[in-house]
Parts: C-alpha cells; structure tokens; sequence
C-alpha cells in the first residue's frame, strides 16, 4: 500500500492522436489526459555501445495508486523531460502499479 505521504512526484501523462485534414495529411499530436502523484524507487543509468557510437540510457521507476486509463503508448512527463512507458505492473493485492519509464531522445 502507498501511504499519500510517500506520493512525492508529479507524473503527467499524455496520449498520442494521430489527426487527419481535410487534404489527407496525417499529423500527430500528444493530448493531454491527466496528471498523478508517484513515488520515485529507483534510477538505472547505463552507458550502450553500439557501432562504435556511445548511447546514455536511463530507466526511471515509480510507483504510484492504479489507474485503468493508463496505456503502454501513453507519453509521460516528468520534471520537463518526456518519457515513453517501459513496463506496467499491477500489484494483485493492492491498488498499486509500478511504472517504468526510458527517457525519448529528441
């Protein structure tokens, strides 16, 4: 059980519509759905080499009360970085959910 005290951070969580105009371009764009209140667990950064060029991975987990309406293709910001879903976990004997997040380069 997550305890309000703990719920430290503000995750804000955006979904991704695709549009299309009147002359046929298609556009995408990341609407608002909500904000929540999480606890930060952990953070994993690591170093990948690939092709002779250096990658900087990191991995954010939080925890925070369940809710149904997130999805896996959901766009989360945190502290003005966005992150795309790694993994979503329920916990079968609490409302609880664990979110892992990987930062989106752009």
């Amino acid at each position: 059980m997550i305890y309000s005290g703990q719920l430290t951070e503000t995750l804000r969580f955006y979904e991704v519509v695709e549009t299309q105009s009147a002359s046929g371009y298609k556009s995408t764009e990341e609407v608002f759905k909500f904000k929540v209140r999480a606890q930060r667990t952990k953070n994993k950064e690591k170093y990948l080499e690939d092709a002779g060029e250096l990658f900087h991975t990191s991995e954010l987990t939080f925890k925070l009360r369940y809710r149904k309406e997130i999805k896996e293709t959901d766009i989360v910001v945190y502290e003005d970085e966005k992150y795309r879903i790694t993994s979503l976990d329920k916990f079968k004997e609490a409302d609880q959910l664990t979110i892992i997040l990987s930062k989106i380069n752009e």
